[in-house]
């Protein structure tokens, strides 16, 4: 039977049984009894109508949706006689559901769903791995032009196969923008076909040798970075220099995900990455890649058939001798999302953890609350539920009322906090990144938020309703009848566990917004052991292609020349490591060693100025000097960091000792310079190898040492440069400025944790309070006898006090145990960023476990107050 004939099945059930009653009645009249005596013996013939109901009833099936229904109308009639706590239990529920549910909305757009809106189960994305090759054999990478166009030629299982590449040029005269160097087939393949003005690229933008510059703007950068100019479909902006005319806008709506803000045709490449063809070389990959399946094949057909088509191409590349390696080729295809990405997979479901997991730490705090406001309410009902117990109701029953009030709260609450899961993911991006949360406009939730919303509200009434349950079947029947259940001394461990479970999870808040509180300060704060404020990096590109070569060096000379000639500027270097990058290392080994034996060395290759450039001090030996031979084919001599004298050497001088480079360069020590932090924030860099640059070759940053305010010399430099190339667009800072860049993104981290965790404090506050204030009322009675029988009001306040900082140091233990392995998992997940997030910090446990037991012994200060004003004779009358 189906739902929607339970009326007409009961309008039966009702007419059948009025016609049998009505049959008895008549048959009682007939047998001499009067119409008013007849009525009544025909009722008691027939039996419970009731029951008869009921039992009908069961034999549909419809008992347990009549029972649901009964305990929701009950629960119903209980919020409407206290409405305040039932409205504070909801807005509760709905702040700790609706952030959840908000936030796990925004990593939803973010991570899980495919770029596409448009047919997204025919949408794949291709990553290859690649071992014999140059890269390490666990690293996804990209496809080389060659392979893109070896798919797109031979592929029958896609139909249509786009490539791209992000990029980071200067836009304008303003700061590096997300550029996609796409395919013309680009938009088509991720779903869009109409653009919000102009028009997407024609087929013929980007055929090989084509001078078409051309750009399609996404919406965020026309309305952020170019003002919003309804007439700029025909005008031009500036890529690292190069003039681009703006054909289009695309959507900010028309997809899940673009990577950019920009997106030029990719074969502008050689052009806008100056020095630079990948898009000509047959052995670089640079090209990502996704296609759409042809109707009638999988992604298995498409995996198979691409899998051959690259064991192919691995083929050609030995047989043509592209490379020294034997390249072979692992391909994996996904739907697109983040998730799905091979490369960053495991980082992205820790993140999600990490980000999730003090979200849901809120959530339990506003399920303790609501436990307790249900666990008061169920106390004070206490005669009430004695005697639904006394007439039979079961504990069951009784049970599942209470899990049927909780469900109500928890669904409103649900419901509600369907508000903030449209305005969470902007909030967010407002805080993180103003000019983006535009963007965020298009993220709505789907069926897997809303999937994600009833999980919580299913966790929150099972949370919620746990201890009310367990107080309600712990109830003395005999005691409640005789009304006196006011009497009984309550101290149940039930209170205890909530203060300890609610300072245990304050405390986990607490820590993570201490931690990342101090991550500003710490990044602008350390000595990394070169001098950050009066160095100044110079960032300018120069195309370095072999027909541009004696331009370049002729650029570079010149450029040198009259920044020295700028007033405050000291000294000039260059390096081809920049600070705060992490570096691949090279094998350095002893003349003795053979390939393969030597120890992982970061190596940069430096001018002669460098160590007075970046005020680096040499412990021994002395600096590099004009004398020094700099030819790559000639032995050389180097300086070393103390951590590389170290490492190979132990405590013996490393001056005069030498070293073999991997390309078998004899290296001989002339200088001991001291260790720094360049690769990551307050940690000291590893073996280290200055290497001197050849003068002649233009590779590495440029780097001015200065004197003074900053801004003069860095605009100086700016005209300067300017003045040399027009098309230069670079904005020099110090590397302090760089840094306080940096930490202006972790203060927007450290904002939104900070918010969280005061959220969470401020929960837990409340939470003890209120804890403590239930056990005081509890306790009344026992207060009263206390005074009875000497306690003076001193004995009273301590006792309520030191239960009070007893359950708060059991919780801050709690909480150490939870926050402990939660640092070391987030220390390892982030060990590959320069960020200063270590394993254990006992600064961070002691602050917060002083700020979390101050707050907690202030909100347990007025329940112990006001447990000395009790009245011992009119506590004893209940006796």
């Amino acid at each position: 039977m189906r739902w929607w004939q339970i009326n007409k099945r009961n309008a039966d059930l009702e007419r059948e049984l009025r016609a049998d009653l009505e049959l008895e009645e008549e048959e009682q009249c007939e047998r001499g009894m009067p119409p008013d005596e007849a009525v009544h013996a025909a009722r008691r013939a027939f039996g419970n109508i009731a029951l008869i109901r009921e039992q009908t009833h069961e034999a549909w099936g419809w008992a347990p949706v009549e029972r649901f229904w009964h305990d929701i109308l009950h629960a119903l009639r209980s919020a409407r006689r206290a409405p305040l706590l039932s409205a504070v239990a909801i807005l509760a529920l709905a702040f700790g559901i609706g952030l959840n549910a908000g936030v796990f909305t925004l990593l939803n757009s973010l991570f899980l769903l495919p770029p596409t809106l448009k047919d997204a189960h025919s949408f794949v994305q291709v990553y290859p791995r690649y071992t014999g090759w140059f890269m390490r054999e666990d690293q996804y990478s990209s496809f080389t032009t060659e392979d893109y166009d070896s798919m797109r030629s031979r592929s029958k299982a896609l139909e249509d196969i786009a490539a791209w590449q992000v990029s980071s040029p200067t836009l304008d005269e303003g700061k590096p923008n997300a550029t996609v160097l796409a395919t013309c087939n680009y938009f088509h393949v991720f779903g869009i076909d109409r653009p919000l003005m102009g028009r997407f690229f024609a087929s013929g933008d980007c055929s090989r040798g084509s001078a078409t510059q051309i750009a399609v703007i996404s919406e965020s950068t026309w309305k952020t970075e170019l003002g919003g100019d309804s007439s700029i479909i025909g005008k031009t902006i500036r890529l690292n220099g190069s003039l681009f005319q703006v054909v289009g806008i695309v959507s900010s709506d028309a997809a899940n995900f673009l990577p950019g803000g920009v997106f030029i045709p990719y074969t502008t490449e050689p052009m806008l990455e100056q020095g630079r063809d990948s898009l000509n070389s047959p052995s670089t990959p640079w090209l990502a890649v996704a296609g759409r399946l042809r109707p009638g094949f999988s992604r298995s057909d498409a995996q198979s058939e691409l899998s051959t088509i690259m064991s192919q191409q691995d083929r050609a590349y030995v047989k043509r001798q592209v490379s020294a390696f034997n390249r072979k080729t692992v391909l994996v295809l996904t739907n697109g999302s983040f998730i799905e990405n091979p490369a960053i997979r495991d980082r992205v479901v820790a993140m999600m953890i990490f980000i999730l997991g003090p979200l849901t730490l809120i959530l339990l705090l506003a399920c303790c609350n609501v436990t307790m406001l249900f666990l008061s309410r169920t106390v004070t009902r206490r005669g009430e539920i004695a005697v639904r117990l006394a007439l039979g109701a079961g504990r069951g029953q009784l049970a599942r009322m209470l899990l049927a009030e909780s469900l109500m709260t928890a669904a409103v609450g649900g419901a509600l906090s369907i508000l903030l899961v449209y305005r969470v993911p902007l909030m967010i991006m407002n805080v993180i990144n103003a000019s983006r949360a535009r963007s965020v406009l298009m993220i709505h939730p789907n069926w897997l938020v809303f999937c994600y919303l009833a999980v919580l509200v299913v966790l929150a009434t099972i949370i919620s309703s746990l201890m009310p349950i367990r107080a309600a079947w712990k109830l003395d029947l005999l005691t409640a009848l005789k009304g006196r259940e006011a009497a009984a001394t309550m101290r149940s461990r039930s209170t205890s566990g909530l203060i300890i479970v609610q300072i245990a999870l304050g405390f986990v808040l607490v820590c993570a917004a201490v931690m990342f509180g101090r991550l500003p300060s710490l990044i602008t704060g350390m000595n990394p052991g070169f001098d950050m404020r009066h160095t100044i990096g110079v960032p300018v590109r120069v195309d370095s292609s072999a027909a541009n070569r004696a331009n370049a060096l002729t650029f570079n000379r010149t450029l040198e020349s009259r920044i020295l000639a700028i007033p405050g500027v000291l000294s000039l270097a260059y390096a081809s490591l920049g600070p705060f990058r992490r570096v691949p290392p090279t094998e350095i080994r002893l003349p003795d060693q053979t390939a393969g034996q030597g120890k992982p060395t970061s190596v940069n290759n430096v001018s002669s100025g460098f160590f007075s450039t970046f005020d680096i001090p040499l412990i021994k030996g002395r600096a590099f000097n004009s004398a020094d031979p700099t030819s790559p084919n000639a032995d050389s001599v180097a300086i070393v960091s103390q951590a590389f004298a170290r490492e190979f050497w132990q405590a013996e001088d490393p001056l005069g000792k030498s070293i073999i480079t991997p390309d078998t360069r004899r290296l001989t020590i002339v200088g001991l310079a001291a260790d720094t932090q360049s690769e990551s924030f307050g940690v000291t860099d590893g073996p280290r190898l200055y290497t001197l640059r050849d003068p002649s070759t233009l590779d590495g940053g440029l780097f001015v040492r200065f004197s003074g305010d900053p801004k003069p010399v860095e605009n100086a430099i700016r005209d300067t440069v300017r003045s040399l190339d027009r098309t230069q667009l670079i904005a020099p800072e110090s590397i302090w400025e760089s840094l306080e860049a940096d930490a202006e993104q972790m203060r927007s981290l450290a904002g939104i944790i900070l918010i969280m965790a005061s959220i969470g404090l401020l929960m837990a506050v409340v939470g003890v309070y209120g804890v403590l204030s239930f056990a005081v009322n509890q306790r009344t009675r026992e207060f009263g006898i206390k005074m009875v029988l000497g306690a003076d009001r001193g004995t009273i306040f301590r006792s309520v006090t030191r239960q009070a900082l007893r359950n708060t140091l059991f919780g801050l233990l709690c909480g150490t145990a939870l926050a402990e392995p939660a640092m070391l998992a987030l220390a390892r997940f982030q060990s590959g960023s320069p960020l200063p997030l270590r394993g254990l910090n006992m600064f961070v446990f002691a602050v917060s476990a002083f700020l979390l037991a101050a707050v907690s012994l202030a909100a347990a200060w007025f329940p112990a107050l006001r447990a000395t004003r009790v009245d011992p004779m009119q506590a004893l009358r209940t006796e």
